[in-house]
């Protein structure tokens, strides 16, 4: 309790009394005004908070939209390469596969594929040799695979002599053969011309091989480009294998990257094809 002095006359002296009341008074307003001010930066601070969230979401929406694009763009070039494939870079089709690219779509000869009704050409330009909107084609494009088996051909006993026939050799000399499956020379010693067959796309059967030489071979007989025949007969036989295993698919085979293949033609006897087995090289593993 607050004892107020009296003055001369002996009335309480007011002025302390007012003094007190104004510090009260501005006590209660500067606590009222430190809450306004704590409530004021409460709410700016909530503000920011809210900010950021919203930059944040804005910032997500924006990355998935990024990403969404470049996903539908990737689908669109994936159908667009699946509807016409790219055009080949390092290795183009030579004359032979041409023509028998021509054979295989336009059937009718009107200069466009028999299949998508594109002209025939751009078809070939894109590494094509059969067309690959068709459902039932097996061979794929130039470039497409690159696989390589051991192999060797015996006539009559005798282990055939590829060395002219060599892709580089014969594109040189202007003479027919395959882009998509062939032999090379070229390779270090002790590999010969011949001892690797070369594949270059999905699906490719041996006779395209054969007919790109000017041979033949199907499972009665085997014709040298010569057009020398050596067929079944009573006494000599023309036999297939595959990694030491009789095959019967002959010239309609595709082989399989470091497959080891045999040609046989003659009487040999068990022993004498086990030996011509023996031979076949193990050089396709180093391409």
């Amino acid at each position: 309790m607050v004892k107020l002095r009296k003055n001369k006359n002996g009335n309480p002296q007011k002025s302390k009394i007012f003094g007190a009341q104004k510090i009260q008074r501005n006590a209660s307003e500067l606590v009222a005004n430190s809450l306004t001010t704590h409530r004021i930066f409460s709410g700016i601070n909530f503000i920011n908070v809210l900010l950021m969230l919203m930059l944040v979401l804005v910032v997500g929406v924006l990355i998935s939209s990024v990403f969404t694009t470049i996903e539908m763009f990737k689908m669109q070039d994936k159908q667009e390469n699946n509807a016409m494939p790219n055009k080949v870079s390092r290795m183009s089709l030579t004359g032979f596969d041409k023509q028998l690219a021509i054979e295989f779509m336009d059937k009718n000869h009107d200069g466009r594929c028999d299949i998508c009704g594109m002209p025939v050409e751009q078809c070939i330009d894109s590494g094509q040799l059969e067309c690959n909107m068709d459902t039932n084609a097996k061979i794929g494009i130039l470039g497409s695979q690159h696989t390589h088996a051991d192999w060797k051909i015996y006539i009559d006993g005798k282990a055939f002599d590829f060395s002219d026939k060599s892709h580089m050799e014969r594109m040189r000399n202007n003479m027919p053969v395959s882009s998509f499956i062939h032999v090379d020379s070229g390779a270090p010693a002790p590999e010969k011309t011949g001892d690797v067959l070369h594949m270059h796309a999905s699906g490719v059967p041996l006779w395209i091989f054969f007919k790109s030489i000017g041979m033949e071979f199907n499972k009665n007989c085997i014709t040298l480009e010569n057009k020398e025949k050596f067929c079944n007969d009573s006494n000599k036989k023309l036999k297939f294998f595959v990694n030491g295993k009789e095959n019967n698919e002959f010239e309609n085979y595709v082989f399989n990257d470091l497959d080891k293949i045999l040609i046989s033609y003659g009487d040999e006897s068990e022993e004498e094809v086990k030996n011509q087995l023996a031979s076949i090289t193990d050089f396709a593993k180093n391409h």
